[in-house]
């Protein structure tokens, strides 16, 4: 009965769309409102009416035969014809869509009902889809998804602020609905199949489309003409290719070697061909392709044997030279590489689904011989079920243990060392005056590691909308919002996100779920293994970004789920180099600097479900092999990439600064300045979080990473200016310990989040803690002006974490000079706030049971002091980069040096924290003069100070936690300090 009536109803909907304005109005409107739109009510609540149409065969061809008579139509209705006068540029759409805005919205909504119905249908499960996809029918999906994001993903060209426009966004409106109906409809086809997951990866991300390869098909089309003119003496009628395009300008028209023309008469034509035009103009006579083909007949026919000998001759040199250099092409040499992957790959992908499928029909067998009775497997059983996983499940290894080979130190820290010494010697080269060069200094690349810039004459990374090889759904993220997508990366946790316990898919018995594991690591090989799988995969980690989207937000977490996936398959090293975009610019692209929060989120979570108790006993838990290589990688790209580039772009700011070049000559605009300050951070955050892990936090010790994280302070500090404030002078008063009431009663909010907070500052007279004033977003108008807000108080912090109980920290940066650079940062700077109270954390977390540390600091507390007196002393003896600026720029706060006040440890929630020790005798060692310094000043302010800043750090890094809004964090632990202890006295 249902199908019956529905079917009444599609029948005239085919033909209203093959032949507009033949089915009345008043009967489509009557068969929507009492047909459709009541069988589309029904199929939400009955389960008999989904399963009559869902299992009847011609319930799907009928919905195939009107989107096949739809889709034309709605192309007619939304793609302008080109304009004869200029056939290289199509119509305006804009305008021609606004105009049938009316029949467009009504045939939109006819359709958004047909696939609603459709999707609900397939609720009722395995049999329906199966028979859905044997009629083809996600094919007409495809196709429709394909004219949607066309139309979408373009924007209004008519005349803007008139009412067309309007009509215009109402029409695209409705394709975004119908857009959203058909990606739930894929949703709802392969839930919970998992042949019907592997048939769709295979339809989206299985291309093999080479865009780098020449079209020998469409060099040939163009001989095609001259050819036949060359067998048949008669000419034809239709037009043939102009000379111009049937003469290529030779080899560096193509990407290999120009292949020949196919006979000695067509190597003559293309030689002549122009002389023959200019002769036939010059006659006065017409001088068309067909004129010019027919002329050289002529001429060919009347040539002397001799003649022809020669040019016979001069074909076979041509076609042997071109044999030689399309051998020793490097193209040549990859599409060889390439045929044999492919072969590989085909042959792989092919055993693939053929155990997958032997997989599947075991598990159903075995399912069904389970409701019956349980027999245990045979030893032999057993080991071949073992075997199997083995070979055909990779994911399995994912729980190896890490090993100490994987912890091992591939590059050490001289190596980026060398490489950003390098680079600034060459800058310095390039800087320096030559009456050859220019008199703008051109920068190509930010580092010498960096590949030679590329000529940009497409901004565009992909083809345009819906063409082949560009991906079926690589626009959706551009076309949808953050509440609009969610089917779309719900589709691919479908597909590589293993189920997990609880729900629907996860089987208890592990030989049946390796199956299903095999199955959802072979989709995520095939994911990334494509140009169309990546091409999507970058855009959906770049709407993240692109939206700022925030952990607790649902999009957000779909792609952590697919970001473990890649991780636990062992493939995010390759997705993270895949992402490397424009590498003369970029150092992280905005999908890298992504894929680091979505890590950084990973690796807090994991860390949050590890027990306290684990933390405070000190013991390394296990941690796993591809999560080992993963870090190994990331730490390798720091050392080698980013870090150097980086600094070495600091360092050309300072150059800036100090006169010795142009800010034109500055290689990157400040859109590309954000989006690296962005990855850096991202970089840092995730250190951060490592730190949290005995295993992990050993790594990072053994790696030295505290050699990038000095060289980053060293370089901020010497090339970006700290800011000033103007701040009223100060009376007797106002440096009493105690603050003033009216400063705790109404304190300033201080942002903190990015786009960066530009809080005031200067140099200010000692313990002077100045109230934060509101964000002000000053424009910077030179990207060489760049300030790296709060990217000096992250590295200070997640070196304090580091280096916190860590001996083997503490004595490798004392030799690097890391003690004056945390030393430098204990003055107030306007583009990191209150990053003095966490360089003084640093320097104690330095101090603690490290006598060399501490005699180090004492000396250079000396050194300032008698250096302040007038006293010639030479500074400290610690390894220096040859710079301008003294070792330290600020003397050596009394809080670092307070040995007897406070000590560190940590509370039964695993938070490290300081407090005050019992009174005891002085230590012995310390000054006459540097105690009664100590004993005049009331330590009561800087206790509480400290305690609230470590009450909101410890989680973080073992004391630098940045919790889920790592923004947020900030903020609250900068409000701590404002004013501490004026509320408890």
């Amino acid at each position: 009965m249902y199908l019956t009536r529905l079917r009444l109803a599609l029948a005239p909907y085919t033909v209203h769309f093959q032949s507009p304005g033949y089915i009345k109005d008043e009967t489509m409107r009557m068969l929507e409102q009492d047909v459709v739109k009541k069988t589309l009510e029904e199929s939400r609540r009955s389960f008999e009416l989904r399963e009559e149409l869902g299992l009847s065969d011609v319930f799907w061809d009928d919905l195939a035969g009107v989107l096949k008579a739809a889709i034309p139509s709605l192309e007619r209705r939304c793609f302008a014809a080109p304009d004869p006068a200029t056939p290289d540029y199509e119509g305006l759409s804009g305008p021609l869509i606004a105009s049938y805005s009316p029949s467009l919205l009504r045939d939109l909504e006819r359709l958004n009902q047909v696939v609603s119905i459709a999707r609900n249908v397939l609720v009722v499960g395995e049999k329906v889809q199966d028979l859905s996809a044997a009629r083809l029918f996600d094919k007409d999906i495809f196709a429709l998804i394909n004219v949607c994001v066309r139309v979408t993903a373009r924007g209004y060209d008519g005349e803007a602020g008139t009412a067309d426009e309007d009509k215009w966004q109402s029409v695209i409106n409705a394709y975004k609905k119908l857009l959203i109906t058909c990606l739930q409809f894929l949703n709802n086809l392969i839930a919970r199949n998992e042949q019907r997951k592997l048939m769709l990866w295979i339809e989206l991300f299985d291309s093999h489309l080479d865009s780098e390869l020449p079209n020998f098909a469409d060099m040939k089309s163009r001989m095609d003409f001259l050819y036949r003119l060359e067998k048949n003496p008669d000419l034809p009628d239709e037009p043939a290719p102009s000379v111009s395009q049937q003469v290529s300008r030779g080899p560096d028209a193509f990407k290999i070697p120009q292949q020949p023309a196919s006979s000695p008469f067509l190597l003559y034509i293309g030689e002549i061909g122009s002389e023959v035009k200019k002769s036939l103009i010059k006659m006065g006579e017409k001088a068309g392709a067909n004129e010019i083909a027919a002329e050289c007949k002529r001429q060919w026919q009347t040539m002397t044997e001799e003649e022809k000998n020669k040019w016979n001759m001069r074909y076979a040199d041509v076609v042997a030279r071109y044999r030689d250099e399309i051998t020793q092409s490097s193209a040549y040499k990859q599409v060889l590489e390439q045929q044999a992957k492919n072969q590989e790959s085909v042959q792989a992908l092919a055993q693939s689904i053929n155990q997958l499928q032997v997989e599947v029909d075991r598990m159903r067998s075995s399912i069904a011989a389970s409701n019956n009775e349980a027999p245990d497997a045979s030893e032999e059983q057993k080991e071949r079920s073992l075997r199997a996983q083995s070979i055909y499940n990779p994911s399995l290894n994912r729980s190896s243990p890490a090993g100490e080979v994987d912890f091992r130190v591939t590059y050490p820290p001289a190596f980026g060392a060398d490489i950003l010494q390098n680079g600034k010697e060459d800058l310095l080269k390039r800087l320096e005056p030559d009456p050859d060069r220019p008199a703008a200094l051109t920068i190509d690349v930010a580092s010498p590691t960096s590949p030679p810039p590329e000529d940009d004459d497409n901004d565009d990374d992909y083809d345009d909308a819906g063409d082949e090889g560009h991906g079926l759904l690589t626009d959706v993220p551009l076309i949808l919002g953050p509440t609009e997508i969610e089917v779309l990366p719900m589709i691919i946790m479908g597909g590589i996100v293993e189920p997990t316990e609880g729900q629907p898919g996860y089987l208890a018995d592990a030989n049946q779920f390796s199956s299903i594991r095999s199955m959802h690591s072979v989709r995520c090989h095939l994911l990334l293994a494509q140009d169309n799988g990546r091409n999507l995969l970058r855009e959906l980690l770049i709407f993240v970004a692109a939206w700022d989207l925030r952990e607790e937000e649902l999009y957000f977490k779909f792609m952590v789920k697919i970001m473990e996936a890649i991780l636990a398959n062992g493939l995010l090293p390759f997705a993270y180099h895949a992402f490397r975009e424009s590498e003369s610019k970029d150092i992280i692209s905005p999908a890298q600097a992504v894929i680091m929060k979505l890590l950084t989120n990973i690796f807090r979570a994991r860390q949050a479900r590890t027990p306290i108790k684990n933390m405070l006993k000190g013991g390394s838990m296990p941690v796993d092999q591809g999560d080992a290589h993963m870090v190994n990688f990331l730490l390798t790209e720091f050392r080698r990439h980013i870090i150097p580039q980086t600094c070495a772009l600091i360092f050309l700011q300072g150059q800036i600064r100090a006169g010795h070049a142009q800010p034109e000559d500055f290689p990157l605009n400040l859109w590309d300045m954000e989006r690296m300050y962005e990855g850096v951070y991202q970089y840092l955050e995730f250190f951060a979080i490592l730190t949290e892990h005995e295993t992990w936090k050993s790594m990072l010790s053994n790696w030295e990473v505290a050699n990038e994280l000095v060289t980053l302070l060293k370089e901020l500090d010497a090339a970006i200016p700290k800011g000033q404030i103007s701040i009223p002078p100060l009376a007797a008063g106002a440096r009493n310990p105690t603050p003033a009431p009216a400063t705790e009663a109404d304190p300033q909010p201080v942002a903190v989040e990015r786009p960066y907070e530009a809080p005031g500052t200067t140099t200010a007279p000692e313990g002077y803690m100045p109230s934060p004033r509101p964000y002000i977003d000053e424009a910077q108008d030179e990207p060489s002006e760049f300030e790296w807000r709060n990217l000096k108080k992250l590295a200070v912090l997640v070196l304090s974490s580091l280096v916190w109980k860590n001996r083997q920290v503490q004595d490798q940066i004392r030799p690097l000079g890391g003690i004056e650079a945390v030393l430098n940062c204990c003055s107030y700077d306007e583009h990191n706030p209150y990053i003095r109270e966490h360089a003084i954390m640093c320097l104690r977390f330095l101090m603690e049971g490290n006598k060399e540390n501490q005699d180090h600091i004492r000396a250079l507390e000396r050194y300032e002091k008698e250096k302040e007196a007038g006293v010639p002393v030479d500074p400290p003896k610690v390894p220096q980069p040859p710079t301008s600026k003294p070792p330290v720029s600020v003397r050596v706060p009394d809080e670092v040096l307070d040995q007897q006040g406070y000590e560190t440890f940590m509370d039964s929630k695993g938070q490290v924290m300081l407090r005050k020790r019992e009174a005891k005798p002085p230590i012995v060692g310390n000054t006459g003069k540097g105690k009664a310094k100590l004993e005049t000043r009331d330590p009561k302010d800087l206790e509480q100070l400290v305690q609230q800043v470590m009450r909101e750090l410890p989680a973080r890094v073992q004391g630098v936690r940045h919790d889920a809004e790592k923004a947020a964090a900030l903020a609250k632990l900068d409000r701590e300090f404002d004013g501490p202890g004026a509320g408890k006295g």
